[in-house]
């Protein structure tokens, strides 16, 4: 990707996100390929994840 399609790229990207933010998306991810094709992930609500800790778990040591 030559220096000038890259800048349009991160530039495409800065105003995808500052789109999502003004919308009032929870998450937004902007993927741009260098052969153009783009993949998005965005929602109203962030993803569950299955890493959530309960403090008692964190414990170190006996």
């Amino acid at each position: 990707m030559t220096a000038s399609r890259q800048t349009v790229a991160k530039n495409t990207a800065a105003a995808l996100m500052r789109e999502a933010r003004a919308a009032g998306w929870a998450r937004a991810r902007f993927e741009i390929k260098p052969d153009g094709s783009v993949i998005v992930d965005a929602g109203m609500v962030d993803q569950d994840s299955d890493d959530n800790f309960l403090a008692s778990d964190l414990r170190m040591g006996k």
